[in-house]
């Protein structure tokens, strides 16, 4: 024990003694996990969520425009205009905003439309009431919409479809208000349809999702996570280079004069360097829920479970710090270990969607991405800060990351042993 204890000295002071290193793996995540979720904020948010321009000119004083203009800005979809230079636009006023693309869609509702609606619904009960043979014509109410001709068919015919459907439940609500009226004239029982509405099915409305399929993070969501796992593997830069100087230095040769085994000599600076990549992670969470924010960014929510939490970037250390430790043990030179370890790492986090999100990479790339340790990591902390898991859901991953590790701490450890017999 006393062994271990004043190896885990010596790699402490040889930890603060680096001063380039701290700031390499301290100071550098926290600048990259700002700018690169300002730059993304925008990006991101477009992927998630579509903000339409739409220009709603509503004329009418009753209900069906109320119900249309409500029904429009509740949906959250549309960015919802009603003035043009501070008052309201005519018909051809409008067309020839939408036409210049200023907005993708615009809506004109007419004047009186509620009570032209309401006419023709009391003339044709009436005459249905009457027993006329031939109902009257009924006088059209026109809605006009006009579109970006850049905008999706698709998407237009599921507006114009809404607004349809709007229509239809006002003059529901109108022809079944005249009904009454008429069946109270007649019979000396009242007939009362108050309260009753068309509105009896709910869609309840879900995002499907399957466990193991991508889901949309934000900015924020994305980045916290993804620079952190970064900064993380960054560490085998300063732990190769740690333990390669020392072999060296001849300061790896003096200490194998000391009652000490190769291993123990690992196991300290992996619990050095474990340490400093919990309180890296420490450091980019608290970011993420109190720093971010002052950015104009939203603030990061870290779940409810924090042993999933813990774990995860746990087995995040083991793998970066294993990883780090093979390559110092295989690397011959400090420079070697530098290039290697700086260029492989880059390429894990380009490969396992830090920079790019695994959900915007093309089907090959999707594929090739499962192969970084650092998509495994991505993907565990989706689960926790989207879906809010427990630990159960995120040990798949954690399993890959420690088994990572070991394979790495195993190689590093056979290859010293093959290397000094050789010797």
């Amino acid at each position: 024990m006393n062994k271990l204890k004043y190896l885990l000295y010596k790699d402490f002071l040889l930890l603060i003694r680096d001063v380039a290193g701290l700031l390499l793996m301290f100071l550098m995540p926290v600048i990259l996990v700002v700018l690169m979720t300002l730059l993304q904020d925008s990006t991101l948010n477009v992927v998630k969520d579509t903000h339409v321009p739409l220009l709603l000119v509503n004329n009418d004083k009753g209900e069906l425009g109320k119900i249309i203009e409500e029904e429009i800005t509740r949906t959250g979809i549309f960015d919802v205009t009603g003035l043009v230079k501070g008052r309201k636009p005519g018909l051809e006023e409008l067309e020839k905003e939408v036409a210049s693309s200023h907005y993708m869609m615009g809506i004109y509702i007419p004047e009186n439309t509620t009570e032209s609606i309401r006419a023709n619904v009391a003339e044709y009960v009436l005459a249905a009431f009457s027993g006329e043979e031939e109902m009257p014509p009924i006088k059209k109410v026109d809605l006009t919409v006009f579109i970006d001709p850049t905008t999706k068919t698709s998407f237009f015919t599921a507006v114009t479809s809404t607004l349809q459907e709007k229509a239809q439940k006002v003059q529901f609500e109108f022809i079944l208000s005249q009904m009454t009226e008429q069946v109270n004239n007649m019979s000396p029982i009242p007939f009362n349809t108050k309260g009753f509405t068309g509105d009896q099915v709910n869609i309840e409305i879900r995002n499907a999702r399957l466990e193991g399929k991508d889901i949309v993070p934000n900015s924020v969501q994305h980045n916290v996570p993804a620079w952190s796992l970064f900064a993380i593997f960054f560490i085998v830069v300063s732990l190769a280079g740690s333990i390669i100087r020392e072999r060296e230095g001849g300061s790896f040769s003096r200490l194998l004069t000391m009652p000490c085994s190769y291993t123990e000599y690992l196991l300290s600076k992996a619990l050095v360097f474990t340490l400093v990549a919990l309180i890296q992670f420490a450091i980019m969470l608290l970011m993420g829920m109190y720093v971010l924010p002052y950015f104009g960014l939203e603030s990061l929510n870290p779940g409810t479970s924090f042993p999933a939490l813990f774990i995860l970037a746990l087995s995040c250390a083991f793998a970066a710090i294993g990883y780090g430790i093979a390559i110092g043990n295989l690397a011959r030179t400090d420079q070697q270990s530098s290039v290697f370890g700086a260029i492989s790492v880059v390429i894990m986090a380009a490969v396992g969607g830090v920079w790019v999100p695994s959900f915007l990479m093309s089907d090959v790339m999707k594929n090739i991405s499962l192969l970084s340790p650092m998509h495994w990591g991505l993907s565990g902390f989706y689960d926790i800060f989207l879906r809010d898991a427990g630990v159960v859901a995120i040990l798949p991953e954690s399993a890959a990351l420690f088994g990572f590790g070991a394979v790495c701490f195993a190689l590093a450890v056979g290859y010293n042993h093959k290397y000094r017999i050789d010797i």
